[in-house]
């Protein structure tokens, strides 16, 4: 069963290309729906470990939820809540995201985000959206 299409459709990387906080924290279109951050030394939060701090991990998920909205035709969703899982830390190398639609109604989208690093059945942080949808 695929997911119900909002609006016109477009490509990821228009998609991308919508969201400048993508484009500040560097975000690329990698494949098949998958967003890559690229790492850089001035995402580290923890230079201890040299972590990603959580805050660009978490800014990456949303970011790629509102993504896989917008390539779905969605204007402009607004963000209800989200919340961020983190499972392991993000060390410095590259991170990757996948967003899914849980439930896309005419009103509210439900979404989850995995992000990894080297393979995508160990996340380093999971996330849950809502948003809501421009109806009008």
């Amino acid at each position: 069963m695929s997911d119900p299409v909002i609006g016109p459709t477009h490509t990821f990387s228009d998609a991308l290309a919508a969201l400048p906080y993508a484009a500040f924290l560097g975000l690329e279109w990698h494949v098949d729906g998958v967003l890559h951050l690229p790492f850089r030394g001035d995402l580290v939060g923890n230079y201890r470990i040299g972590a990603l701090h959580g805050g660009v991990v978490a800014a990456a998920l949303e970011c790629a939820a509102q993504v896989l909205l917008l390539q779905r035709g969605a204007s402009a969703p607004s963000t209800v809540d989200f919340t961020v899982d983190y499972l392991r830390p993000a060390v410095s190398t590259d991170l990757y995201l996948r967003a899914t639609a849980v439930r896309i109604g005419r009103a509210v989208a439900n979404l989850r985000v995995d992000a990894w690093q080297t393979e995508p059945k160990r996340p380093v942080a999971t996330g849950h959206g809502n948003f809501q949808l421009n109806t009008g």
